[in-house]
């Protein structure tokens, strides 16, 4: 079974426009979240963050459309596994038929909606959880969404 999925997988070449957007309104969460040497980003990719933000917003169910697209995360960089966390995003919010597969624009669309709706919930759990290490808080969110 595994080898079946890895062929498709690897058969499917999926194409998104250049780069993915973040709110400017969120750019200072971002860049902090990233370049803060206590973070759970620090020194990551943004892909990271975005894909974190997006799992949390989809999660609470928060999606918010950009008002400032910032166009400066690179779909080149995105790994695979998260392409297809992005593409089940958009499957399971738009009951959409595997010929959604065709709409990489409409995907990316759905996923920077909802990784815009999750990023302050990311920076609540970083600044203000009551947790000393801020990825034990980012697992205790995500466990308390999951039940």
């Amino acid at each position: 079974m595994t080898r079946f999925v890895d062929t498709v997988h690897d058969k499917l070449e999926f194409k998104f426009k250049k780069n993915a957007s973040y709110d400017l309104d969120n750019e200072s969460i971002y860049n902090n979240l990233k370049k803060v040497s206590g973070s759970f980003f620090y020194q990551k990719e943004m892909t990271n963050i975005f894909i974190t933000a997006m799992a949390i917003g989809f999660l609470r169910n928060n999606p918010i459309a950009i008002k400032s697209p910032s166009n400066s995360i690179p779909t080149a960089v995105f790994t695979k596994q998260e392409k297809w966390m992005m593409i089940a995003v958009y499957m399971a919010t738009k009951r959409a038929k595997v010929d959604a597969l065709y709409e990489p624009d409409d995907i990316l669309k759905t996923s920077e909606e909802f990784a815009n709706g999750g990023i302050k919930y990311v920076d609540l759990i970083y600044k203000g959880g009551s947790f000393d290490d801020p990825l034990e808080q980012l697992e205790h969110e995500f466990r308390a969404l999951l039940i």
